[in-house]
């Protein structure tokens, strides 16, 4: 029974940290090893400082190190602590991605989607569909505003009234109608 050891997790008995202990024969004075993901943080780093010193803004301000501490010193220190940070129990490159993730999306969201902002409008393309029942058998009163298509199941007169708005009424004697409402037309029923 003292031999047992307690894993929470099986994703750490299987995630291998790869690390590099010599380059032929050569050993590497770290004890340890370097993480190789160290040494991917180490070529990016280096890339981006190349790619920088070409800029000709921030050139001027990378240009202003020295060769070491632009090549070697700056490159190894972002390789160490990308390799050794953790936040949030992620990778750092994992967790930069999804802080720039955040940071770019809209600030606002329900189910997945972004919410429109106070006073902006965003097309819907939707079928809404309402029934009379016994509690309600005649036509109720509203507003629809187009860009729409209505489709009435009871018989009403579709009209322009003094203004020219389309007004909708009830008539015993009409037929069930169909109208489309253009972007900025509006719709009035009236019961």
């Amino acid at each position: 029974m003292a031999d047992q050891m307690i894993v929470g997790s099986y994703r750490r008995v299987f995630r291998i940290d790869r690390r590099i202990y010599r380059v032929d024969r050569w050993m590497l004075p770290v004890p340890g090893g370097v993480p190789l993901r160290g040494v991917a943080y180490f070529a990016v780093a280096l890339a981006a400082i190349l790619v920088l010193e070409a800029l000709p803004l921030v050139g001027g301000v990378i240009g202003a190190l020295t060769a070491p501490l632009r090549y070697v010193v700056l490159p190894l220190a972002v390789a160490v602590l990308g390799a050794q940070a953790s936040p949030d129990g992620r990778s750092a490159h994992k967790f930069a991605a999804a802080w720039l993730g955040l940071q770019l999306r809209a600030r606002r969201r329900c189910a997945g989607r972004r919410v429109p902002r106070e006073g902006e409008r965003v097309g819907w393309s939707g079928v809404v569909v309402t029934r009379a029942d016994e509690h309600c058998p005649a036509l109720r009163a509203g507003r629809v505003h187009g860009p729409a298509s209505v489709l009435f199941a009871a018989p009403v007169a579709v009209d322009r009234d003094r203004r020219g708005r389309l007004v909708a009424r009830p008539a015993p004697d009409g037929e069930r109608a169909a109208v489309e409402l253009a972007g900025g037309e509006r719709l009035e029923v009236r019961s």
